[in-house]
């Protein structure tokens, strides 16, 4: 059996207008990762690509996400603009940020020679 991307939606789903900006060229890379890992191809310079592997690049895509999406919301004009609130915090007290901790993980991964470009 071989692997294929699901359909995705993107009406009235969460943050959806921001969401409909980015998300593409994230889907199209985890479409590529899953691709090459279930189907037993090359993925980029990391060649034939083991669970472990997998999983952190895998993983490594949705924090940069998380961290593009922060961005682009910042740069939204303020009617527009997503309330960190409502996507960055982990913690009822609001005190511990996604993108910290999404920041933090990619630089542990990088350490390790796990980097993606997207």
């Amino acid at each position: 059996m071989t692997w294929q991307p699901s359909e995705r939606n993107f009406d009235n789903i969460q943050f959806e207008s921001l969401r409909k900006q980015i998300d593409a060229k994230f889907n199209d890379i985890h479409d590529e990762i899953s691709d090459c890992y279930y189907n037993k191809k090359p993925f980029r310079s990391y060649g034939i690509l083991d669970k472990t592997t997998f999983d952190k690049l895998h993983g490594l895509i949705f924090l940069i996400r998380d961290i593009q999406f922060h961005q682009e919301n910042l740069k939204q004009v303020t009617e527009n603009r997503i309330p960190e609130e409502e996507y960055n915090f982990i913690d009822e007290a609001k005190t511990i940020r996604k993108t910290d901790l999404a920041a933090q993980t990619i630089q542990a991964l990088k350490n390790e020679g796990i980097e993606l470009v997207i």
